[in-house]
This record gives C-alpha cells, sequence and structure tokens, in this order.
C-alpha cells in the first residue's frame, strides 16, 4: 500500500501544474457535492405552527418548545413559530390541551382557580372578561381576520321595567382581506347570541381603519347587509334551477351543446293573512227552547184573561168551553258555518320565473368533390323544439298562476366541436395532479439530480483522469524497468554470489552457525 502511495505521489510530481490544479478542482467538486447532497438530504422541513402570536403567547410557546428540546423558527418579528413539519400536529394538540395560544386574552380559564375572598363586582367583571377573550378567539378563527376585540356593555338590573335598557356590543377587526356578507351576520349573530339580552341590532362592527362595516337598529350598512344576502339568496334559486335544467338537456342533445339562463323574482316581504270566510247555505242547529203552558178558568175573569192572552199571541184552547188555556213558546238558534284561516307567508318565495334555453342543432359532414370535408348545420325542428319546451318546464317546476316565462331555441353555436372544449381542462387537472405528486417527491428528485450531475460533472472525468493516471504508470514503470533490467539481474545476481560465499565462509569457521542457518533457509522455503 505505501508503494502504491509513493508511486501516486511520485506521478503527481512529476505532472504539470495545470493538471494538478484541475485534479484539485475536480476533487474539491466532489467533496461539495457530497457535502450538499448530505444538507439537502438531512435537513429539516419546518412549518408553521403559529402566526399573529402576541408577544405573551410567542414568549409562553417558545419556552415550552425549549422545556421539550424541540427545534424552532422564530420569524416576523416573533409573530410566527416554526416547528418540524413530523411534529406539528402533535406540539398543536398537546399546547391546545395547556390553553396554548390564548392570543392575548383571558377566557373561561380565570376560573380555573377560585379564590372566595372576591367580592361580587370582581366576579362580574371577570366573567365580562372571559366572555369577551372566549368571543375573540371565535371571531380570530375567521380566515379574513387577524385579530380582534370585542366590547360588551351589560346595564345594572333596574326594579322598574320601564327604566330597563338592552345590552349592546362593539366589535373591532383587524381585517386581513375583505370579510364576505354572510360571514359579517355570522359574527354579528355570534356575539348576540353569546350575551344575554343582546340583540343582533345593538351590535356595532368597525375595522382598524376606521370604517364602520355594521351597525344596528336599521342603519344603512344593515340594509345593504340585508341585500347582499336577498341578492344571494336569488342566485342560489337561479343557479340551482339553471344546473337542473342544463344537465337534463345536456344529456339528450350532449356535453356543451346547451345553455340556460334563469332569472327569478323573487318576494322577499314576509306577510301574514287572518281569513274568516262564512257560509249562508250551510245551517246547522245550535240550540232549541221549547216552553208549553196550560191553565183553567171560567165566567168574567176567564174572558178578560183570554183576551189578554191574545194580545200576547196565547192560543186558546180548542175546545172554546171559555174554561181552559194552552200557552206555547218555542225557540230554534241556528249557527252559520264559518272557517277562519291563518296564512304565514315567508320570506323568499318565488313570484316569477323566466327561462331561456338555447340548444345547438345537429350536423351533417359531407364529402365534397374536391376532396374536402364540409358540415353543414341544420335546425332543430318544431316537434323537438316542444319537446324540449315540456322538459324544461317539468325540470324548473313551471307555474301557470305565476306566469312563468319559457323560451326554447335552437341557434348554431360558435365552436360546434362539442366535449372538446372539456378536454384541455380535464388534461390540464391530470398534468396538476401529475405535478403535485411529482412535487410531493421534490426532495429526494432534487437529490437524485444532484447526484446524477455530480457523477456525470465530478466522478466521471475524476475516474477517467485516475484511469489516465493508471495507464501513465504503467507505461513509466515497463520503461523504467526495460531501462534498469539488465542492471537489476546483475545486482541480485551479485548478491546472490555473495550471499553463498559469506555462507561456505560461516561453515568452515563455525559448525553451528551453519545449522541454525540451514534451518533458516529451510523454514523460509517452507
Amino acid at each position: 500500500m505505501s508503494d502504491s502511495i509513493s508511486q501516486f505521489v511520485n506521478l503527481l510530481n512529476t505532472l504539470p501544474l495545470s493538471k494538478k490544479i484541475s485534479l484539485i478542482f475536480i476533487i474539491v467538486l466532489l467533496g461539495a457535492g457530497f457535502a450538499g447532497i448530505f444538507y439537502l438530504g438531512n435537513q429539516e422541513d419546518y412549518q408553521v405552527l403559529y402566526n399573529n402570536l402576541s408577544p405573551e403567547d410567542g414568549g409562553v410557546i417558545v419556552t415550552k418548545l425549549k422545556e421539550r428540546n424541540i427545534p424552532y423558527k422564530v420569524e416576523a418579528n416573533g409573530t410566527i413559530v416554526m416547528v418540524p413539519t413530523e411534529k406539528i400536529y402533535e406540539l398543536r394538540l398537546s399546547l391546545a390541551g395547556e390553553g396554548l395560544p390564548r392570543s392575548g386574552n383571558v377566557g373561561y380559564e380565570i376560573f380555573d382557580k377560585s379564590d372566595f375572598s372576591t367580592t361580587q363586582f370582581v366576579q362580574e367583571l371577570n366573567y365580562k372578561r372571559a366572555l369577551q377573550g372566549e368571543l375573540v378567539r371565535t371571531i380570530n378563527q375567521f380566515d379574513e381576520v387577524s385579530s380582534s376585540r370585542v366590547f360588551i356593555v351589560v346595564p345594572k338590573a333596574s326594579l322598574f321595567v320601564e327604566d330597563e335598557k338592552s345590552a349592546s356590543a362593539s366589535i373591532q377587526l383587524d381585517l386581513r382581506a375583505s370579510l364576505p356578507a354572510n360571514k359579517l351576520a355570522a359574527i354579528v349573530h355570534l356575539v348576540a347570541s353569546a350575551v344575554e339580552g343582546l340583540d343582533a341590532d345593538q351590535v356595532t362592527v368597525v375595522d382598524t381603519k376606521g370604517r364602520l362595516i355594521f351597525k344596528g337598529e336599521g342603519g344603512g350598512e344593515a340594509a345593504s347587509l340585508l341585500s347582499n344576502a336577498q341578492l344571494e339568496y336569488k342566485r342560489n334559486v337561479e343557479n340551482e334551477i339553471k344546473v337542473n335544467v342544463q344537465t337534463m338537456l345536456e344529456g339528450i342533445a350532449g356535453d356543451g351543446r346547451a345553455i340556460v339562463r334563469v332569472n327569478a323574482e323573487v318576494d322577499f316581504n314576509k306577510i301574514t293573512l287572518n281569513e274568516e270566510e262564512y257560509d249562508p247555505s250551510t245551517t246547522a242547529v245550535r240550540s232549541t227552547r221549547n216552553i208549553e203552558e196550560s191553565a183553567q178558568s171560567g165566567g168574567e175573569d176567564f174572558k178578560a184573561d183570554q183576551a189578554i192572552n191574545r194580545r200576547r199571541g196565547v192560543v186558546p184552547s180548542a175546545g172554546g168551553s171559555g174554561n181552559g188555556m194552552m200557552k206555547k213558546d218555542i225557540a230554534t238558534n241556528y249557527e252559520i258555518n264559518k272557517i277562519t284561516r291563518t296564512i304565514l307567508k315567508p320570506a323568499g318565495t318565488i313570484k316569477r320565473l323566466s327561462v331561456a334555453a338555447v340548444i345547438d342543432g345537429t350536423y351533417k359532414t359531407e364529402k365534397q368533390p374536391d376532396g374536402t370535408m364540409k358540415r353543414t348545420y341544420f335546425a332543430r325542428s318544431a316537434d323537438e323544439l316542444k319537446k324540449f319546451d315540456e322538459i324544461v318546464k317539468k325540470a324548473m317546476g313551471y307555474n301557470e298562476d305565476r306566469e312563468d316565462q319559457v323560451t326554447v331555441s335552437s341557434i348554431s353555436f360558435a365552436d360546434s366541436s362539442t366535449g372538446l372544449e372539456e378536454l384541455p381542462a380535464e388534461a390540464e387537472s391530470s398534468k396538476l395532479g401529475i405535478l403535485k405528486q411529482v412535487l410531493g417527491y421534490k426532495k429526494t428528485i432534487i437529490n437524485l439530480l444532484l447526484a446524477a450531475i455530480l457523477f456525470v460533472l465530478v466522478i466521471r472525468p475524476l475516474m477517467k483522469s485516475m484511469k489516465n493516471l493508471a495507464e501513465d504508470i504503467s507505461i513509466k514503470t515497463a520503461q523504467l524497468s526495460r531501462d534498469t533490467g539488465g542492471e537489476h539481474e546483475q545486482i541480485v545476481e551479485t548478491s546472490a554470489r555473495g550471499q553463498m560465499e559469506r555462507a561456505m565462509q560461516i561453515s568452515r569457521e563455525n559448525d553451528e552457525k551453519a545449522q541454525q542457518l540451514i534451518k533458516g533457509w529451510i523454514g523460509e522455503n517452507e
């Protein structure tokens, strides 16, 4: 091994300066390439554990990570904490169990340690702080909200009803993006439902730029919010009907060969109707009274009584003997049939629907005498359009009483190649899927590319150089052996002759040494 190293060193000494520099440069590149591959292969992939942290939460979380000997990175002036990817979910669960992050707000954990010496005022104040903190934590979960603050005003209870005041709340939002109307309504109703005695009309929302986003009590912003919700509901109704009609038409005519547009008139008024209907032709006996009286008398008194009874409408007895009287009183009460209805019409009922459907016609491809292909368009027949019209009416829920309108036409489309528009999208989606899968193995691919580049640019030239060096060494060694071959044989022969003479001299002078020498030769040969 030492001879090979010495020969290699001697060969390096014989090389010119340019080759020495090239060889050193290749060795340095080889070492740097291996070091880079090792660094990339063992580099930790850090992901965001928490962002938008307050200084208090950031300090507590970093302390917890140090106690567990977990590597971390702090960025964005301490508002973002990053940890290795494989530990991110475990850390979130464990830190959430400890109530972190608190986002700088105190929640219901303020009552974890109860102190019986606190006054009722302090207890009420702590409850309001805890409620505000919990609401802030919930609002901060919205993607568009960077941070928020909630202020709740709960008036003191009064003994008199007329002196009672309703609760109110104010919300300040630091938005990182525009907040949609539905999410703004969700935040308002979330706060209103969490506070006892608080109505959504008593909630005010502002942002950090000083803009009034929502104001209750029928303000302009509230009306705007309501109109946005109504427009969204109208669009949902139109889209649902459009999908129902268009999917049915495309299933018959072909994909991309039908266009449907829907316009819905929606009534957002909430109406309550009370109706009472009487039917005089239908009667029912409610109650009946039948009274009969009879009396016997005679003489002048009887006649006088009979005259009085006639005035009263009492019919005398049939005997007419003057000594008897009968009185009848019959009364029947009837009830007229009455129907009472209470009709509640909810907001969002459809007043009228207008649907327009355009269907592509049919095409026939014919070969012309000159060899070219000609495509001829044929419009749909009247019978086909009538069938399509019936299909559209069934799919949309046509109602003649609402005076719904339906129009079905057959027109040639600008791009008649059906279904071809979706192919690039599908191909693009498949390409994106493959690209995502490839990006999932980006570290392995980068390492393989670096190894291939290192082999092509460093290892392969180095192996070539080593091979050339080995060939040069073998050639020079052969030349050296040819040049010094005779001298070497003479030296060997001379040394062998000298050893024989020395052995003969020892054998003549000392027999014991001669025996030891012979034994040594025998042992070496064995």
